[in-house]
């Protein structure tokens, strides 16, 4: 779980195996509060009817032999707008070889080395974060 600068809130703890995102979401998922809302890409399809008290957002899907409306069309780019920034800190992950990859070590060992790469990555995150909100005038605070 991301929130919208990009700062790690959630991680769950590694399981044997290949397992798919939405397995995951089931078995461990966060309780967020009321007014939080979860964005989710079209693999957690279902999510809203699994748990109607998750404030979830979903793009649209495009029908077979259907287009989308206009409005579907731009609620679906402002989706991947939010998106974007999940995407963007889970690639930051990869880049230390942590996830995605094969990992070379004891498995014992792979929650404290992925909670040492999370904090890295939350660190430059809230680094880059202070410098633009600097340059905007703001703070951390605002």
């Amino acid at each position: 779980m991301v929130n919208s600068h990009g700062l790690i809130l959630h991680n769950t703890e590694h399981k044997k195996g290949r397992k798919h995102d939405y397995d995951v979401y089931k078995h461990n998922h966060p309780t967020t509060p009321l007014q939080v809302e979860s964005v989710f890409d079209l693999g957690y399809m279902g999510v809203q009817n699994d748990y109607p008290t998750v404030k979830s957002v979903l793009p649209f899907r495009k029908k077979r032999k259907t287009e989308l409306s206009k409005e579907e069309k731009i609620f679906n780019k402002k989706h991947s707008k939010m998106r974007v920034i999940a995407e963007h800190t889970i690639c930051r992950i990869k880049k230390f070889g942590i996830m995605g990859t094969k990992f070379r070590n004891r498995l014992r060992r792979y929650d404290n080395a992925s909670s040492i790469v999370l904090g890295s990555v939350n660190l430059r995150t809230m680094h880059l974060t202070k410098m633009s909100l600097e340059k905007s005038g703001q703070t951390l605070l605002d």
